[in-house]
């Protein structure tokens, strides 16, 4: 396996780069340490010890008993020099910025749902901006208020997806360093105002329309911004790309935690069925690169959730389901994060597989359609897989791949919907939505398609969680909330 990134250096280079991004403007507070701790899934040591470093740089500075302030970074690098980075990664970032303006309007309205704007902790905040001269300081309270949306509706998978959007997307340049970009749509028809009126609405798709129509807009204005500055720049830089990342498991990805996922994955696809034993301990060792302790821990875990069992002098033992052990999983919080994380999986790929599917659907070759035809006659396999495959394999957007990637190794940690009593007619029934959007893809129906490929997600959802909640009684589920219909 390869090495981790340790947790100080993670949290260290995204704080110092909302900092150097402007995220966080000179004079400002940084948020708590507790919310750090919370967002980095660390502990106060390490924050306190990021924080350290970051003073002793000179980026921030902090006073006994006060919560630490930015530290103005305006020397630190010459315009010049700074549009000059931009460039290098102009491709790179309008990548960042056309993959956001397909999924972040579903991410709002969605987590708006049963919630007032007027409710979050920024919004008097925005609207005290909007009566004040700063137009590009308006656009960090908007900022700042549509993660307020995001981090409040529920899934903090959404919240984390818009914090990464901030890293990336280098607004901060584009609103106080770019005249092109203020002139053509900083002061355009877009304003604030709008935004803020337009998340107050009633109608689900109507606002939906509204906030995709701005977030394109904005994104062609920031393509414009950039070819105006290759334009006007003299020997402009030849791209070294903009790297995106985004692993909504850093800090909770132990290594023994990735071989009950793979693992748990194997059984749910019945690599290893009911009855087969695992490869002996030092075999799994070699395999995953570990320790025997860590592969130790590994099939321990299993056993607690009852998919294994492990015999004295034999080894390691596929079983069926221990529903004994599953409802004393319920009192394990470790388990029941896990499995809150997996259900906001589902949430959130039920939102932005579409935009995906749909533009994926030109892409297929006739003998890629030829061969998903060839994979799709085995009743036993589970066809989304081979799908969604297919689809990422045509998602042009490097950074809605990667999202879509990660989201995709968020679900494969349980395959859930395989393990109970009802698996044969839950594949079954999801086998046969494939086919029919198999067959929409065949014809070019791309907006039936994309529904269809959406709605595998939603039933996946909506049946775990019936399962846990009603069989296994996991009452704290009972606030997940099922995507509708676009």
């Amino acid at each position: 396996m390869k090495p981790q990134e340790t947790k100080f250096s993670f949290v260290y280079n995204e704080i110092k780069q909302c900092i150097l991004e402007g995220q966080i403007p000179p004079g400002n507070t940084l948020p708590s340490s507790r919310i750090y701790c919370e967002q980095f899934h660390v502990s106060r040591y390490t924050i306190n010890r990021v924080l350290d470093a970051l003073r002793t740089e000179g980026l921030i500075d902090i006073q006994p008993r006060l919560v630490p302030v930015v530290v103005s970074t305006k020397d630190t690098c010459e315009p010049s020099n700074t549009i000059f980075e931009i460039l290098k990664q102009k491709d790179g970032i309008l990548q960042v910025y056309q993959t956001f303006a397909l999924i972040l309007p579903s991410l709002i309205v969605f987590a708006l749902q049963g919630c007032g704007v007027e409710i979050m902790p920024h919004y008097k905040q925005a609207m005290k901006a909007l009566r004040s001269g700063s137009i590009s300081g308006r656009w960090h309270i908007i900022s700042k208020l549509e993660y307020d949306i995001l981090r409040i509706g529920g899934n903090p998978l959404f919240s984390e997806l818009y914090s990464t959007f901030g890293l990336y997307n280098k607004i901060s340049f584009f609103t106080e360093n770019c005249p092109y970009f203020s002139e053509h749509f900083l002061q355009g028809s877009v304003s604030t105002t709008n935004i803020i009126d337009i998340l107050k609405g009633d109608d689900s798709l109507t606002k939906h329309n509204q906030l995709s129509n701005i977030y394109q807009e904005l994104t062609d204005s920031i393509e414009k911004a950039l070819h105006h500055l290759s334009e006007t720049t003299p020997e402009c830089p030849v791209q070294n790309g903009l790297r995106f990342s985004w692993n909504p498991m850093r800090g909770r990805d132990f290594f023994y935690s990735k071989i009950v996922d793979d693992i748990n994955l194997k059984i749910g696809l019945e690599e290893y069925s009911v009855g087969v034993y695992l490869p002996y301990e030092k075999q799994l060792a070699k395999q995953y690169g570990v320790s025997l302790s860590t592969v130790r821990k590994a099939l321990s875990e299993l056993e607690q959730r009852g998919f294994v069992k492990t015999l004295n002098g034999k080894g390691t033992i596929v079983v069926e389901p221990d529903s004994t052990k599953l409802h004393q999983l319920a009192l394990n919080s470790g388990y029941v994060k896990k499995l809150l994380r997996y259900l906001h999986a589902l949430q959130l790929m039920v939102l932005i597989i579409r935009p995906a599917a749909l533009s994926s659907v030109s892409q297929f070759t006739r003998a890629e359609l030829d061969d998903l035809s060839d994979r799709f006659t085995s009743p036993s396999s589970i066809y989304l897989i081979d799908i969604i495959e297919s689809i990422m394999k045509h998602t042009a957007l490097e950074p809605l791949h990667i999202i879509l990637s990660e989201t995709n190794r968020l679900l494969e940690w349980g395959h859930h919907f395989t393990y109970y009593p009802s698996k044969k007619h839950t594949l079954s029934y999801l086998n046969k939505q494939v086919i029919l959007a198999f067959q929409q893809l065949k014809e070019g129906d791309a907006c039936s398609f994309a529904d269809s490929i959406a709605a595998c997600y939603r039933y996946i959802l909506v049946c775990v969680k019936k399962n846990m909640v009603e069989k296994y009684k996991f009452r704290n589920l009972d606030g997940i909330r099922v995507p509708e219909k676009c």
